[in-house]
């Protein structure tokens, strides 16, 4: 056991032994349930606009990384996805106001979700069967945003808030801002934000191995930001009989990617949404709700490499959601509603420019394959657009029942799914087209049934326990790709073969709530038949030797914990506080020499304390990362790091205007460190020392 595992064992037992004041818990209510955290059998996590403020994150997965079981899979300041529970791409679902990003970002890690968190107010990370409302597949769970851009009561007068942000290690500046204003039953909400930075500064170098291009500088070359974005929502809301609204929102990314020959590579995605919502109440006494929620989302982005556009993704997305809230079916709660959505994604790909997709419709073609193939170790490589213009439709119903029972809660779900994938190779020059038969449509039924329950004791204790049976259709690109992809500097070969992938899942929580302190430890087990994971080949592509990927099935399992104890500092009065959380995670193939799955986060454990009196709060924070050693065939080891953050607020009012005062930093000693579960984590390694001073205000 590493040092500072021990020391939290150390700690752990001190917890017991000292007699403290009560600690109050907040009701916090989930959003994408229509629940509280108490009326969820299956724990969730919420962080709330409070803890958003102390976050010194600018991604989605940057903010969430504080939480236990939850990496961020980064690529420089641009990109942040979560890894939860050491799942990745389509197995956590991303949503906004409970309907799907729809972005590209599952496609690979250097895409960027288009789940923006400038104004969010709260981000809910949920499990078990109240996944069901969201979408098949999320085995790892789902990270929803929730914003202000729809109003569930009437609302009068105006309230804005802004926040100004600047950072030291990579010249950060951010501007966010929103205003809501209503007269009663009608309620508009007008926000946005802009945010850039430069190339940051990473920890002191180790040695003159460690991967940045110079050895003499801490300076990690491309790694500069972009990025704006707002919304307009206007609602009619009646606190009787319920609401209805319509938002507009954008959002305009720029992001460089770090690489091993410094080239200049940047992504800039782009993405225009349209959300319409309704709500009415209580159409009959059994029927609490009817909601029905409607997305449309045109996104685009384009590759580029030293100024020259090598790659377009364009991408159009119809969803829609309608869901019956019943207050009593059998002495049940009862959510029962239909999903439907269909995206058609579109790619270009040539040395000569990219602007819009291809179409060599007009070709003529007798449904063989092309000459523009390259047989090398067993494979097939094509120099060309790397995959066919693909629509795929999905349709799902579902149903989620809840009750209370006199221990706790009971919890149970189903959803039923179908995916279709269309295939047209009008977008690829005849000579790299496949035979005819590879555009063939693809079918998938897959079904996820799922439990929970909680048993509470004397208000103290609970103790927490799902299972489930969920399957998971792979995606298109997971199956059609082949190609380069310029933004990992890698080839990706296609998988025509993958089928549904089906995972059998145990989850048992237990959380003790005492009047001196609070513990919840957590334990999970996930055993996957036909798991679908990008491995990586020990070989390089013929055409320009770059690393070569292509994802592949195989049983295989995951299990891990999570702990997090929460009470205050032994010794010292109440206005000090103790956090301890530490998670681990092991993935491993049932089958092979090396069974190690790829980019599994390692272990870590946190310590903080913080303290509150009156207008100030200040908190000091020491994350140990261990070292990840039980890696994947060719995939390097990390080395351990432990990195040092603390922050300082002050809240004042000037003129009868609230502001907030922070200053933030991260990584304070500079160490350098690596994320493990980054494509890229050679090329761009953790962010040294940084000091961030953010002004804020909150009417």
């Amino acid at each position: 056991m590493c040092k500072p595992f021990q020391y939290f064992t150390v700690l752990f037992g001190l917890s017991h032994s000292y007699a403290w004041a009560d600690v109050q818990l907040e009701t916090i209510t989930v959003s994408g349930t229509q629940q509280s955290l108490s009326e969820i059998a299956q724990p969730a996590t919420v962080l709330t606009s409070e803890a958003l403020k102390s976050s010194s994150g600018t991604t989605l997965g940057g903010v969430l990384e504080s939480l236990p079981g939850i990496s961020n899979s980064s690529f420089g300041q641009g990109v942040g996805r979560p890894v939860v529970r050491g799942l990745s791409g389509s197995r956590v679902k991303m949503t906004i106001n409970g309907q799907d990003s729809a972005d590209v970002s599952a496609m690979s890690s250097d895409h960027a979700p288009m789940a923006e968190i400038a104004n969010a107010k709260q981000i809910e990370v949920l499990y078990g069967p109240a996944t069901l409302q969201f979408g098949s597949g999320a085995m790892g769970g789902v990270v929803n945003i929730v914003d202000d851009n729809f109003s569930e009561f009437e609302f009068k007068g105006v309230k804005p808030d802004f926040r100004i942000q600047t950072s030291s290690a990579d010249q950060g500046q951010a501007l966010s801002g929103s205003v809501i204003a209503g007269q009663g039953s009608q309620v508009f909400r007008v926000s946005g934000f802009t945010r850039s930075s430069q190339d940051f500064n990473a920890g002191h170098l180790k040695n003159n191995t460690d991967g940045l291009s110079n050895a003499d500088s801490t300076k990690v070359a491309n790694t500069d930001t972009q990025s704006q974005g707002g919304s307009l929502s206007a609602n009619w809301v009646s606190d009787r009989y319920g609401y209805t609204g319509l938002a507009l929102s954008t959002l305009n990314y720029e992001y460089a990617v770090p690489n091993p020959e410094s080239e200049r590579a940047t992504i800039a995605p782009k993405q225009i949404r349209w959300d319409a919502v309704s709500a009415w109440h209580y159409l009959t006494p059994n029927i609490e709700m009817w909601k029905t929620q409607l997305s449309v989302n045109d996104y685009e982005h384009a590759e580029s490499v030293d100024g020259d556009a090598v790659g377009f993704f364009e991408q159009d997305t119809y969803e829609i959601k309608s869901t019956l809230f019943f207050n009593d079916v059998f002495n049940w709660e009862a959510k029962v509603g239909l999903h439907i959505s269909q995206q058609s994604l579109g790619i270009c790909h040539d040395h000569n420019g990219c602007s819009s997709i291809a179409n060599y419709s007009n070709d003529s073609w007798n449904g063989t394959q092309g000459a523009n193939f390259t047989s090398f170790s067993g494979y097939q490589f094509a120099h060309d657009t790397p995959m066919p213009i693909t629509d795929t439709l999905n349709s799902a119903a579902f149903i989620i029942l809840n009750q209370p029972w006199q221990q706790g809660m009971l919890e149970f779900g189903a959803r039923a799914d179908q995916r279709i994938i269309s295939s047209d190779p009008s977008s690829i020059r005849t000579n790299a087209r496949q035979d005819k038969s590879y555009y063939d449509d693809q079918t998938f039924n897959t079904s996820t049934l799922s439990a929970a329950m909680t048993w509470a004791y004397h208000a103290r204790q609970s103790v927490s326990m799902s299972l489930s049976r969920s399957q998971r259709a792979p995606d298109a690109q997971e199956m059609y790709w082949n190609g380069d992809h310029h933004a990992t500097f890698s080839y990706q070969l296609d998988n025509p073969d993958l089928t549904e992938e089906t995972a059998h899942t145990l989850d048992v929580t237990w959380k003790i709530f005492q009047p001196h302190y609070e513990l919840k430890l957590a334990a999970y087990y996930y055993d996957f038949n036909d798991y679908i994971y990008n491995d990586l080949k020990s070989i390089t592509d013929p055409f320009h030797g770059q690393a070569v990927y292509r994802h592949e099935q195989a049983p295989a399992w995951l299990s891990g914990y999570e702990a997090t104890l929460e009470a205050p500092v032994p010794g010292l009065t109440p206005a000090w506080t103790l956090n301890m959380s530490t998670d681990y995670v092991r993935a491993q193939l049932k089958e092979g020499e090396n069974k190690n799955l790829p980019r599994t986060p390692p272990a870590t454990l946190t310590t903080q304390i913080n303290w509150s009196k009156a207008h100030w709060d200040a908190s000091g924070a020491i994350k140990a990362y261990a070292q990840q050693n039980a890696v994947a065939v060719n995939e390097s080891e990390t080395d351990a790091f432990l990195t040092f953050n603390a922050h300082v607020g002050y809240k004042v009012t000037l003129s009868n205007v609230p502001l907030e005062i922070r200053l933030k930093g991260t990584n304070l000693t500079n160490v350098f460190g690596q994320n493990h579960v980054s494509y890229l984590k050679e090329y761009s390694p953790v962010m040294g020392r940084n000091i961030t001073f953010e002004l804020a205000s909150n009417f």
